[in-house]
């Protein structure tokens, strides 16, 4: 009988990071060892974490060191779904991954294809992406597009996902005919069990994806579940390239999220067609991988938002 790989997931309790676990567990093909952060050891999250039989290391967020290093020992697969991660600190955790004997790590990426000098956030992970290489641990780079969870506008502006999510929800960037790629967050962490587990993917990005659509499409299908009209602000390319410039000159939040929104619907940057290319690093789709995952809907997700049943 083969035997399980154990897979440590750090942080095991972000959106993301719950996706993935859940994922793991319903494949009930793996050990699965949350990775927590001191500060949440208490929550009522990781007890139900250990309920289901995950087992809990305890990690100082901001350190890591030789202590780190016994923490992975015995993981062969490491995921980093971890927020606020500079890139020092991803890579001291590669380098106690590579001391561990950790075999595939999966790294802190989860966003958009792009290429290197779009947004500064992507960059950043490309320079932890050249790190992991140069260290010659294996690898899996996975992205997943927008969420459908934050495609939407929510009935009240308390219930947002993302900061900015319901403001900026009527805003076109761009003529609005670009498509982009989304992702159910619940669905990544299924094709995240798989993608784990497959030979193929080793030393190769992969892009996880559930459906295509333009900004304009987004709305209407808030128009049609909801039964209103909705009024978009348009934000021409022009426009979007002047907050473009003066947001990298203030830098900060306000500078990812236009950089997002740029390349996402006026460059155009996040779809399959694209990720494929091997200037956006050539590649594999997680459905053609899968054929048998069938991907949750936009429509279905937001008949369900809007019926206030998620």
């Amino acid at each position: 009988m083969t035997q399980k790989q154990t897979v440590l997931v750090f942080t095991a309790t972000g959106r993301t990071g719950n996706s993935v676990i859940n994922g793991l567990i319903e494949s009930h093909k793996f050990n699965v060892v949350a990775g927590i952060r001191a500060a949440s050891k208490d929550k009522p999250e990781v007890e139900k974490l250990k309920s289901r039989g995950v087992v809990i290391r305890i990690f100082d967020k901001d350190t890591f060191d030789d202590s780190t290093v016994e923490i992975l020992r015995g993981v062969d697969v490491l995921i980093v779904s971890a927020g606020g991660l500079t890139v020092d600190t991803q890579k001291q955790l590669v380098d106690a991954a590579k001391k561990a004997g950790v075999k595939r790590i999966v790294s802190n990426d989860w966003a958009a294809p792009t290429l290197r000098g779009v947004h500064q956030y992507y960059d950043s992970k490309a320079v932890v992406h050249d790190y992991i290489r140069e260290v010659g641990i294996g690898y899996t780079f996975i992205d997943v597009g927008i969420w459908h969870q934050i495609a939407f506008q929510p009935l009240e502006e308390s219930q947002e996902v993302y900061p900015g999510q319901f403001e900026r929800f009527t805003k076109i960037y761009g003529g609005g005919d670009v498509k982009g790629a989304f992702t159910d967050l619940r669905d990544i962490g299924t094709f995240v069990a798989r993608i784990i587990d497959d030979p193929r993917t080793l030393n190769h990005y992969v892009f996880i994806w559930g459906e295509e659509a333009t900004k304009k499409q987004i709305l209407g299908i808030a128009e049609k579940v909801r039964g209103i009209k909705i009024e978009p602000t348009i934000v021409s390319e022009a426009e979007t390239e002047k907050q473009l410039a003066n947001a990298r000159v203030a830098g900060g939040f306000p500078q990812i999220m236009i950089e997002y929104e740029y390349s996402f619907w006026v460059r155009g940057d996040n779809v399959i067609e694209n990720a494929k290319r091997p200037e956006y690093g050539g590649a594999l789709d997680a459905r053609e991988l899968y054929p048998d995952i069938k991907p949750r809907r936009l429509i279905d997700f937001a008949q369900s938002l809007y019926a206030g049943s998620i």
